[in-house]
């Protein structure tokens, strides 16, 4: 009998025992005690102005130290591995000073303690926010610390750093939609369809060879894909007209596009977001003139560009530099159709403006660089865009 309650005494003990060391190996963090991460690069206030020319160079190294934990139990890693307490993963945010992360910019989320991004990286990301290309902007930076996954801790925050940064100017790429059709020079083959340069998420536009009357075109998404498709519908003309959307193969085709009536170079442009396109010739020879150019402003005696591609130009040649200026002109001794620039045209390039016909107003001519010389000008009529660059 006392062999037997001796045995049971010993048990209860050895099931309390396990009891209380078991509920002892669970972890309870102690966020009061947290010591949050801190930068320790780049120094705060640190001033760079970004260059294209050193796009591929890195931009800055974030590095900080380490969040930590005080866990009154289970004080090895795995234990801060398991469910309950997963290693810290760390996001840099980024907003410019006034916003003071009101919509901040997730840089990364890592469970290292350093990331960096290159110059040009670092350029696309200002250009999305909208912030002026050669103008210095004040940023801040900081670090928050997610100690656990799915768990009601709060997070841990770093101080925040100041940086001042001068973007440059740069062209943000946006996936194209693709052009195709009996009437392009692809016809209907889908795997090698045209594609549409992206001026956002919605709207696109090429310049391209079409067939004329008689034939047809339609937008698609993904090469080798007939979904998602635009076409349009019976009120669609060869000038302009509605989109009509496909977008799965369980849909039914949307009616193709028609070409215009008389075959030639044409600039497509579509909207997929007001779902409606339009169809414009486009030259298919320039010349350039202006006091800044050696022909000076007598549009009979203006300089050819070469045509690279459809309503692609280019040309070599001699600028007078100081306060001078150009434009280009489709047919020589007409000032119609012409190209000039807005505002905001500079030495360097800009926005095209297209002057149809003598019942429009002349835009502004284009200026020349500043210091005389030697320069290619390339112009782009799918972009509208000209671009001015040393020789």
């Amino acid at each position: 009998m006392k062999k037997t309650l001796f045995f049971i005494i010993a048990l209860a003990g050895i099931m309390i025992f396990s009891s209380c060391k078991k509920e002892g190996l669970d972890p309870v963090l102690d966020m009061e005690k947290t010591i949050n991460p801190v930068f320790t690069a780049p120094a705060n206030n640190s001033a760079y102005v970004l260059l294209e020319s050193n796009k591929e160079n890195v931009f800055a190294n974030f590095t900080w130290a380490p969040a930590e934990y005080d866990v009154t139990a289970g004080r090895n890693w795995n234990l801060l591995n398991s469910d309950k307490i997963a290693p810290p993963t760390y996001t840099v945010q980024m907003d410019t000073e006034g916003d003071n992360f009101s919509s901040p910019i997730a840089l990364t989320a890592t469970t290292e303690t350093s990331y960096s991004l290159t110059v040009g990286d670092m350029n696309g990301k200002l250009l999305a926010m909208g912030l002026a290309t050669g103008e210095a902007h004040n940023l801040v930076f900081r670090i928050m610390a997610d100690v656990t996954i799915g768990s009601t801790y709060e997070n841990a925050w770093s101080e925040t750093i100041k940086l001042t940064v001068t973007p440059f100017e740069a062209e943000i790429f946006y996936p194209p939609i693709y052009l195709l059709g009996d009437a392009t020079d692809p016809g209907w083959d889908n795997a090698n369809a045209l594609p549409m340069h992206g001026f956002n998420e919605n709207e696109f536009a090429i310049v391209a060879n079409l067939a004329g009357e008689g034939k047809y075109l339609k937008f698609i998404k993904t090469l080798g894909a007939w979904a998602p498709q635009w076409g349009t519908d019976g009120t669609g003309t060869g000038e302009a007209g509605p989109l009509v959307f496909r977008p799965t193969e369980d849909e039914p085709d949307p009616p193709a596009i028609p070409a215009p009536a008389v075959a030639g170079q044409y600039r497509i442009y579509a909207n997929i977001s007001t779902l409606t396109y339009t169809i414009t010739k486009a030259s298919e020879t320039l010349y350039l003139l202006g006091d800044g150019t050696p022909a000076g402003w007598d549009n009979a005696g203006a300089t050819p560009l070469t045509q690279i591609a459809p309503g692609l130009f280019e040309i070599t040649v001699q600028l007078a530099g100081g306060a001078t200026y150009f434009k280009f002109i489709e047919t020589l001794g007409q000032w119609a159709p012409q190209y000039g620039t807005d505002a905001n045209g500079t030495g360097d390039g800009g926005n095209l403006v297209l002057r149809p016909d003598e019942t429009v107003p002349d835009p502004p001519a284009i200026p020349v660089p500043a210091a005389a010389g030697s320069y290619k000008i390339t112009v782009d009529l799918a972009k509208m865009m000209y671009k001015v660059t040393p020789a």
